[in-house]
């Protein structure tokens, strides 16, 4: 095998699609878990509705997003 030399390329096995899946599932339901209480924090700070709470949330995650691509 040369210091190059390109692996052969497989595809996945059901039980490596299905822990991907699971795995990326999980990560899913945690992000939106943490959004959650996240907005339920602002909500409390400001004693704004949920829906106003999220709508901040969205404006500063919307914000933040904005300025990480701003700095790459």
């Amino acid at each position: 095998m040369g210091l190059f030399s390109k692996k052969t390329v497989r595809e996945l096995t059901e039980a490596e699609e299905k822990q991907i899946k699971d795995e990326m599932r999980k990560q899913i339901l945690t992000k939106s878990e943490n959004d959650i209480l996240m907005i339920k924090q602002i909500r409390d700070l400001t004693n704004m509705s949920i829906g106003d709470a999220k709508d901040l949330f969205n404006q500063f995650r919307s914000e933040l997003y904005d300025c990480m691509v701003d700095k790459q």
